[in-house]
């Protein structure tokens, strides 16, 4: 029951001063109204205006006028407590709410946004925010033009760090495409073949299997006709490669099959040797066994030539960096970069190589002027197998560093023909065609780093190497023994050099 009307009619209970001196008319009245109050406020207890002996007031009831204003302060105090002691008043809905927190009231829907924006943040288009409102390189958290300044703040806190995470720099795309200028070093044979000299001696039998005409004890001349073994030397190929982003699965791992061609290079060297003496050059006997040879002639040449070509098709597994981090900008912002750690990528696929040469062999005024001899010898291998592969790489936010092998076991079909001509009759001339199978292995290492230029250009350079064995080469096949002959297939040319290009990303 409020407790304001109860108070208003306290003092006029607790005052009794005297005589009340107005008319009976007038107390009559009083007594009416205070019993319609209390009709009022009992709600049911009083319910129809009673009278009230106005000796219950007292005939001499005296209420001041600063009575009543007591009575009215108390009354204001002590509603002012009571609502003190139950909290603010609440406004309307949401007024105790910063205005970028509230909700949006039923009904308000298509009222217009705000007009103001957060620093940085382009302004809505009617009807609010939509997806053109942003650059779309913000979508993909890097400035694909460049601007990363803040013009408003100077000196080193000008710029923010570009955006190099696993999303933005590093495998993006759906296809990649790798392509190497490659410079290699071809050794066929740990030691030089000499094919003929300027002295007699080398045509002595060997002792011991040791032949004695090469000895520098024996010999007594320095015109040698020799193929290095380390030559032909460097030659420039070209390497491609291009793959395909098949799916990323549950280990957070790139799966993609690619394709990839090497080929291009042609080593080659050729040697000169003439006699000082006519029909002063011989050929030793470990190559022509005594048999009719170029033995007496007076000028030799070789020419000697190779290419390999290969192709392969690879299914790679290649590992990715885990979550980025967030790093602080010097002006205070936040950007993603990459976790700086250990890849490992597997491969396993099918590969094919190539591996071709040319030995020509000539040898002018044997014993007579005109009567000349040609020898030539070509060899054909074919190997094709299944290999695997693996790699190790360290991956920061703009370069890397790894290292690969991958290697297999071949067959090889390999094939070799031999033409000896002399030009003063057909005596000793012959066409030989030889072939042979083999298991081979083919074994490649590398070592590879790369700088990222832009989030789909890679730079990369590095050291390559690798061997084939088990192979059929020409010098290997040169004799004059042509009653019983084989194919030589065991060669086994080590490759090894340098090698730069790109790779990109789309």
């Amino acid at each position: 029951m409020p407790i304001l009307p109860i108070l208003t009619f306290i003092p006029a209970l607790a005052t009794l001063e005297g005589r009340f001196n107005e008319s009976p008319a007038k107390l009559s009245r009083l007594r009416v109204r205070f019993a319609r109050v209390l009709n009022h406020e009992r709600s049911g207890i009083v319910e129809s205006e009673q009278t009230v002996n106005t000796f219950a007031l007292g005939e001499n009831l005296t209420m001041t006028n600063s009575t009543r204003m007591i009575g009215l302060i108390m009354s204001v105090l002590l509603s002012a407590a009571i609502a003190e002691a139950q909290g603010p008043a609440m406004g309307e809905v949401g007024s105790e709410v910063l205005p970028e927190f509230e909700l949006p009231l039923p009904g308000t829907e298509g009222l217009a946004a705000p007009t103001a924006s957060p620093p940085g943040v382009p302004a809505p288009a009617e009807g609010g925010f939509s997806a053109e409102s942003f650059p779309a390189a913000q979508a993909d958290c890097y400035d694909l033009s460049g601007d990363t300044s803040y013009p408003d703040v100077g000196g080193m806190w000008d710029y923010v760090a570009p955006i190099e995470s696993t999303g933005t720099w590093l495998q993006r795309g759906f296809w990649y495409a790798e392509t190497d200028a490659v410079v290699l070093n071809r050794m066929w044979n740990r030691n030089d073949k000499r094919y003929a000299a300027q002295d007699v001696n080398v045509e002595a039998p060997p002792v011991n299997n040791t032949n004695l005409g090469f000895n520098p004890l024996f010999l007594t001349t320095n015109r040698i006709l020799i193929v290095s073994g380390a030559h032909p030397g460097e030659d420039a190929s070209v390497r491609g490669t291009l793959g395909h982003f098949l799916f990323r699965d549950s280990s957070n791992r790139d799966h993609t099959m690619e394709f990839t061609a090497f080929g291009g290079a042609n080593w080659e060297q050729g040697r000169v040797l003439s006699s000082e003496t006519p029909n002063g050059l011989f050929v030793p006997f470990l190559i022509d066994g005594g048999n009719r040879s170029f033995d007496g002639s007076t000028r030799q040449s070789i020419r000697y030539t190779s290419d390999l070509n290969s192709f392969e098709l690879n299914y790679r597994v290649r590992s990715r960096l885990g979550r980025d981090q967030l790093v602080m900008d010097p002006n205070g912002s936040w950007h993603r970069a990459a976790n700086a750690g250990f890849e490992r990528d597997y491969l396993v696929g099918l590969r094919y190589l190539n591996l071709g040469e040319r030995f020509k062999w000539n040898a002018e005024d044997i014993f007579v002027i005109g009567d000349d001899g040609s020898y030539l010898v070509q060899t054909s291998n074919d190997l094709i197998g299944l290999q695997f592969g693996l790699g190790f790489k360290y991956q920061a936010s703009r370069w890397s560093l790894g290292v690969k092998c991958k290697g297999g076991a071949y067959l090889n079909n390999a094939d070799g023909s031999s033409q000896l001509n002399f030009t003063a009759d057909d005596t000793g001339d012959a066409d030989l065609h030889l072939s042979e199978n083999e298991f081979s292995f083919v074994g490649e290492c590398g070592i590879t780093g790369r700088y990222h230029i832009t989030p789909n250009v890679s730079w990369r350079a590095g050291y390559d190497a690798m061997i084939v064995s088990s192979v059929a080469l020409a010098p290997n096949q040169t004799t004059f023994i042509t009653d019983y002959s084989f194919l030589n297939t065991t060669g086994g040319p080590f490759y090894h050099g340098l090698s730069t290009g790109l790779e990109w990303y789309w």
